[in-house]
């Protein structure tokens, strides 16, 4: 049944065929619990760090993805802008981190820029990576290595510094409580919107406390979703989900990153739903921009999902369904 689902696992790499083109890709997950908003690429750990500025502890917090650079060789700017928030990390440090908020007494507005160079792809094993450097100690090294599978560019900085990505975080001041739609936040916590009819991936544990996933769509059929070593059937949703605007190994690496996480947090009576952020709530969480010093285009893929802890009224509908 579930072949009928998803059409088969395929690269889902753009094939450059204009060589003045620079792609750039980023992808992570969005965390919701009862205190605060994580989005980003690794789970890590719900601590909050130090941040790079003064900022109010009360405000959502962004671990935002990993960015990738494909295409055309350049050098360039590339910036990352907060629109209502802060940076808590940014690595490797920025070149210019600027206070865009205009006034004092407006909300918190921050950018900050890399001045970088994108090479044709390269053997990881001759980087200079941030790790060696002190940077994103924090994140374990199997997973920098998972990040580090896509043929992506190798990035040059200006600290000397090599890699495959930029990583950075910011803390989020949302605008009202439908700031991450198709998620609705506020004093009861935060859940997916009743009116969403998108697709959402369930995950639970059974009796034996294995954990199994079902599939629910917008016509409200339920279809269970094989939980394989490699995670292919999993990996295979995302790009689905995604339209083959993202490189397969980048979707792996994300499934690989979050899996251990989804295991724990949908233990016993907690089920947890994943379910794919439209574009335009990404862009109302940050936004993204590389300059290239010459004539090139850029085009931009960007892809979030969600992870919310499982309302009991979708649970009475789900119950309902499988009656």
């Amino acid at each position: 049944m579930i072949e009928l689902m998803f059409a088969a696992l395929v690269d889902t790499a753009i094939v450059v065929v204009d060589p003045s083109t620079v792609y750039v890709h980023e992808w992570g997950a969005v965390t919701f619990t009862s205190e605060q908003v994580l989005l980003g690429s690794a789970p890590a750990d719900d601590a909050v760090p130090a941040p790079l500025l003064p900022d109010e502890w009360d405000e959502p917090v962004a671990r935002a993805p990993v960015v990738y650079f494909y295409g055309a060789p350049f050098s360039g700017v590339f910036r990352v802008s907060v629109p209502s928030g802060a940076f808590l990390v940014a690595e490797p440090d920025p070149a210019v981190l600027s206070d865009t908020r205009g006034m004092p007494f407006l909300p918190s507005s921050y950018t900050a820029q890399w001045n970088l160079s994108g090479d044709l792809e390269g053997p990881t094993s001759t980087l200079t990576t941030l790790r060696e450097t002190g940077y994103i100690e924090c994140i374990p090294a199997e997973l920098m290595d998972s990040w580090r599978t896509p043929p992506s560019h190798l990035l040059q900085f200006d600290d000397g510094s090599s890699e495959k990505f930029v990583y950075y975080e910011c803390s989020l001041t949302p605008e009202d409580d439908t700031s991450f739609r198709p998620v609705v936040t506020g004093s009861a916590g935060a859940r997916l919107d009743p009116s969403y009819e998108g697709p959402t991936l369930r995950f639970s544990t059974d009796a034996s406390g294995a954990l199994r996933a079902e599939l629910t769509v917008g016509d409200g059929a339920v279809v269970p979703v094989p939980l394989e070593e490699d995670g292919q059937a999993v990996v295979e949703l995302l790009c689905d989900w995604a339209g083959g605007s993202m490189k397969s190994e980048e979707l792996r690496a994300l499934w690989d990153t979050w899996r251990d996480w989804v295991a724990v947090e949908a233990a016993g009576d907690h089920a947890l739903l994943m379910f794919p952020f439209p574009a335009s709530t990404v862009e109302g969480m940050t936004s993204i921009r590389l300059v290239p010093d010459g004539p090139l285009d850029v085009e931009y893929s960007r892809f979030f999902v969600g992870f919310v802890p499982e309302d009991p009224a979708d649970l009475a509908r789900i119950q309902e369904v499988n009656a």
